[in-house]
């Protein structure tokens, strides 16, 4: 997951873009959790984690700019924090011994 702007700038059309793949992995993380698949699921958060980290300031999370208000960024920050609540929580539900952590 590549989530860097080589532009340096942001436009809201990346914008809807980059949290809308976010979004997707998230929902993957949430689902394979859901169905005892842990390590993948810890692979999958881990790699979206890194990536959002890594493009924190391309995506505008670091700052306060006017563009990235339309989506939230404390809903962002709190819905990317409970996923991986979730997924400690459930962390023995895990199906096989290769779905353990």
């Amino acid at each position: 997951m590549s989530l860097k702007n080589s532009s340096g700038g942001i436009t809201v059309s990346q914008l809807q873009s980059s949290f809308a793949e976010i979004q997707g992995e998230l929902k993957r993380v949430l689902n394979g959790v859901n169905t005892g698949r842990i390590l993948e699921s810890f692979d999958i958060l881990s790699k979206v984690t890194d990536a959002v980290v890594d493009s924190c300031e391309a995506l505008g999370l670091a700052s306060e700019l006017p563009v990235v208000e339309t989506f939230q960024r404390d809903n962002f920050w709190r819905a990317l924090n409970h996923c991986w609540l979730v997924a400690l929580q459930n962390v023995s539900k895990a199906n096989t011994d290769e779905d353990r952590l």
